[in-house]
């Protein structure tokens, strides 16, 4: 009997995390979105998409695509204070990039970022400088 309620106390605390986890995911709100191709900042081509939160917190998520592969980095900041950010890339393994699909694109770095770190902060500011100043002053002030 004490097994079967250690069980069920288990299950419930693991349900409320992830009830937990799902209400702070849903708290981002998405406000602005760039595409970032003609800027020529890849090979084929990036884009930006700015979320926010009501506590002025943002997070800029910024895709870039290449002839191999898709880089993908996300930073949080407050103001254009970085506070986190993370660096993830893919590589294709469809023979065309007609034929990439979700399951043919497989992870082969996946990285946090030091927001202290001088080179992680100039990367940071040269994507931040394409969002609008009337955008960050509304949503991450």
């Amino acid at each position: 009997m004490n097994v079967a309620k250690g069980l069920l106390v288990s299950v419930l605390c693991l349900s409320s995390g992830l009830l937990a986890a799902q209400s702070h995911h849903s708290q981002w709100k998405k406000v602005y979105e760039r595409d970032l191709t003609d800027f020529e900042l890849s090979l084929e081509g990036s884009g930006l998409i700015l979320f926010a939160q009501p506590q002025g917190r943002c997070r800029m998520d910024v895709d870039f695509y290449g002839e191999t592969g898709l880089a993908k980095y996300r930073y949080e900041f407050t103001r254009d204070r970085l506070t986190a950010g993370s660096h993830q890339e893919y590589r294709y393994t469809a023979a065309s990039l007609s034929e990439v699909t979700k399951d043919k694109i497989k992870l082969v770095r996946n990285e946090k970022l030091n927001p202290a770190s001088g080179a992680v902060k100039k990367e940071f500011r040269d994507i931040y400088q394409y969002v609008p100043n009337k955008v960050l002053k509304k949503y991450c002030f």
